[in-house]
């Protein structure tokens, strides 16, 4: 892991330094073009081609939706401590994101003008899973869940399938579990296309949420305006700012952990203790060389990792606020003082013991959330992803009679004169 002190090198070069790998975008996108183009104009038949190219040889247009018999089985496959574990997850998601459920409004706010507001939920919702290299039940309840508590009516799980055919039966457990029984083996840029544009098997939904590859995301980005989107996702990452009181090893285990989500992913140890951050290292190396996939969690530490020496607090929080990390950690004793001066982060765990998978997987916030630095202006996945606000406004005759003039005089400086004709044809009685 490099070490960076912020006495020698600028906080926000030390930023750039550490901003995330930048992949051959141009490749990507080209490529994503050319699979939402033969998507919409070829609807089955070019997903079917796509399909058999990208995950599965030997698909056909009828086994692309997962099957009742599927469903049922994969109950049957998984362990029982699984379906507990998933439970009640679900039950932290659910009561967690009920509490996030807006109030709708309507008052006087002078004589005669009425406002309100209301919210509404979108008619349909994909929610994507990445399926293909591992099973993570726990991103579909992350992303269900909310869809459910916002009312909306048709929800479906979209995923890649491995190259047999088959999905995780960690992640069909779950969405039986959660009464979902729509589900696609569809990856990356063509579940994003499919959804967006519907053919005759699949459906064309409202919005498109949850975390995928590369081509997955550039699609998001591209069919936006065809499809609403949650965000553009990208490595996983995690910020740690730590005073010495929590022991180095738990930290060190944090860093190491983030590691198991790919070589492109980012761990990041924050102090003022120069000495603590010598002793997280040690205990870093030692986790590499007791695990059997040390080589592969160290590429990310080496490559990505970084260590950064703070003068004080105040510049710790700066440092990460700069970073607007998908996770932060703040294993300080005295956090609720240090909690203020966070602004930007995805999630903020308190303390020493919430680590970042009490949140992946229980705790109830989404663990789908805002990476390379978009926590500056984007949020975690909640229950507003699936709302839609409406304003609602009415006034009386006497009120615009009133205020008729003002309007007018606004319509015909911007030389709107319908939009001025239409309060004067409603006040000619006035």
């Amino acid at each position: 892991m490099r070490i960076f002190k912020t006495s020698e090198i600028k906080m926000i070069d030390i930023n750039k330094s550490l901003m995330p790998l930048a992949a051959d975008l141009d490749k990507v996108q080209d490529i994503v073009e050319g699979i939402v183009k033969k998507v919409r104009d070829e609807g089955d038949a070019g997903i079917l081609e796509l399909t058999r190219k990208f995950d599965w040889p030997d698909a056909t247009i009828d086994k692309l939706k997962v099957s009742e018999v599927e469903l049922h089985n994969a109950l049957n496959e998984v362990d029982t401590d699984l379906i507990t574990a998933m439970t009640f997850s679900a039950e932290n998601i659910r009561r967690y994101h009920k509490s996030q459920l807006p109030t709708d409004f309507m008052g006087e706010y002078e004589m005669g003008m009425f406002l309100g507001q209301r919210h509404t939920p979108v008619d349909s919702a994909a929610c994507y899973v990445p399926t293909r290299k591992a099973s993570i039940p726990s991103s579909l309840l992350m992303s269900v869940v909310p869809a459910q508590v916002a009312n909306v009516e048709k929800i479906v799980v979209v995923g890649p399938c491995r190259e047999d055919g088959t999905m995780p039966a960690g992640v069909l457990a779950a969405a039986n579990l959660l009464g979902i029984t729509e589900i696609y083996k569809l990856g990356g840029a063509v579940a994003m296309a499919a959804m967006a544009y519907g053919t005759e098997t699949f459906p064309k939904v409202d919005k498109v949420v949850g975390p995928a590859n590369i081509y997955g995301t550039m699609a998001k980005k591209a069919l936006y305006g065809d499809v609403g989107v949650d965000g553009l996702y990208g490595p996983s990452e995690v910020v740690i700012i730590a005073d010495g009181t929590v022991p180095a090893e738990w930290v060190a285990a944090d860093l190491v952990s983030q590691s198991e989500h790919g070589e492109d992913s980012q761990s990041i140890l924050i102090t003022t203790n120069e000495e603590y951050a010598k002793m997280v290292m040690d205990a870093v190396n030692n986790l590499l060389k007791e695990s059997g996939r040390g080589v592969y969690l160290g590429k990310a530490l080496n490559d990505r990792g970084a260590i950064i020496i703070t003068s004080d607090m105040a510049e710790s929080a700066e440092m990460a606020n700069l970073l607007a990390a998908e996770h932060l950690e703040l294993a300080v004793e005295d956090f609720e003082n240090l909690l203020p001066m966070i602004k930007h982060a995805g999630s903020i765990l308190l303390g020493g013991y919430t680590p970042v998978p009490i949140g992946d997987y229980c705790a109830g916030p989404s663990h789908i959330l805002p990476t390379g630095r978009t926590a500056r202006f984007n949020s975690g996945i909640g229950v507003t992803d699936f709302l839609k606000r409406s304003s609602l406004i009415r006034v009386t005759p006497e009120w615009l009679n009133y205020h008729k003039s003002m309007i007018i005089t606004f319509a015909e400086h911007e030389g709107l004169e319908g939009h001025a004709n239409s309060i004067k044809i409603r006040s000619k009685k006035g």
